[in-house]
């Protein structure tokens, strides 16, 4: 019977160090990672996110010795690429990348999204933010933005503009925009700024903000127009272009910015390996440079910021779509 106890608490002990020694190497940020890590990007190959999210992946391949494997799961304004990721294990080897559309304006598009941003998601870090460019169809004849809202004032119902989605935050923009000058436009969704920029083009779209990188051939080749940019700066890839402060539309920004999440619980030591090891490789020059290659400038966060800009942003888009009028489908 001693004998038996023995091995009985033995076999106990032996239980309990394994799983004491489970739990300590999950939490070790330098037990992570031990293997390829997926980032979910909820948007086309090719889009303005994707090409960001692959300049983040190589950084991080090289510093965190391990492939990152982008895996581009478009739909439902990336909503359903992030409830792939709320749905994994909370464990560090998948993360989220994307925009504010998928986080904070989703809610106040889709009925039954299933997740909730803010409690389904742990914030890593912000990485880059970018502005839109108010892009239109050379054949309207306007020369400035200005000259646009006068041409747009007098054919009220006439003009149309083109967005990734009901609810995207381009879509939501214009809306701000047609309410602040008193405009009547007509929006018609697209699945992405690659296919819908192509018709502003040709003239079936009339003009639309514009995520940058796949307009950039189109506006080197003068088969668009760029009235302004919807920041704070103008951009190095478009210097003639003004902001629209400059242009003579004050107090008005679009921006989106482009940042990580990762499924709430994920092990603290991972969240801090991660945004430490994103903010670092933010820094270098090869990185900086490809950003600005996209037209995005590099924007390094804490965890708690960014869940601070997520918060703030959730709130405002509620208040667009509100106003707006947007049905929830």
């Amino acid at each position: 019977m001693l004998r038996m106890n023995a091995v009985v608490l033995a076999l106990v002990v032996s239980g309990l160090a394994s799983s004491q020694a489970q739990v300590l190497a999950q939490s070790q940020p330098s037990a992570w990672p031990s293997r390829p890590v997926t980032l979910v990007v909820p948007n086309p190959a090719g889009s303005a996110t994707d090409l960001i999210a692959r300049i983040v992946a190589r950084g991080l391949r090289a510093r965190l010795g391990q492939p990152i494997v982008s895996e581009k799961r478009p739909g439902a304004d990336g909503a359903i690429g992030v409830r792939q990721v709320i749905r994994s294990a909370p464990d560090g080897y998948t993360l989220s990348f994307g925009t504010p559309s998928a986080y904070a304006a989703a809610p106040y598009v889709y009925t039954n999204l299933s997740y909730d941003p803010v409690k389904d998601l742990a914030p890593v870090s912000m990485v880059g933010r970018t502005p839109y460019a108010f892009a239109v169809y050379p054949g309207l004849g306007v020369k400035n933005i200005l000259e646009f809202v006068g041409y747009a004032k007098a054919r009220p119902g006439k003009l149309n503009y083109s967005s990734i989605g009901e609810g995207s935050i381009a879509h939501l923009g214009m809306v701000v925009f047609a309410d602040k000058m008193g405009l009547d436009l007509h929006h018609v969704p697209y699945k992405t700024t690659a296919q819908s920029i192509i018709d502003v083009a040709t003239g079936i779209i009339h003009m639309q903000l514009a995520s940058v990188p796949p307009i950039i051939s189109l506006y080197e080749s003068k088969k668009i127009q760029a009235l302004g940019i919807a920041g704070k700066r103008r951009l190095p890839l478009m210097p003639d272009v003004p902001t629209m402060a400059e242009a003579g539309i004050p107090d008005y920004e679009q921006t989106f910015w482009l940042a990580m999440f990762a499924p709430a619980g994920t092990p603290a030591p991972i969240m801090t390996r991660l945004n430490r090891e994103i903010g670092a490789g933010l820094l270098t020059d090869a990185v900086i440079n490809a950003f600005i290659a996209q037209g995005v400038e590099t924007e390094h966060s804490t965890p708690e910021a960014l869940g601070e800009i997520l918060v703030r942003d959730i709130e405002a888009y509620r208040q667009v779509a509100s106003k707006a009028g947007i049905a929830r489908h």
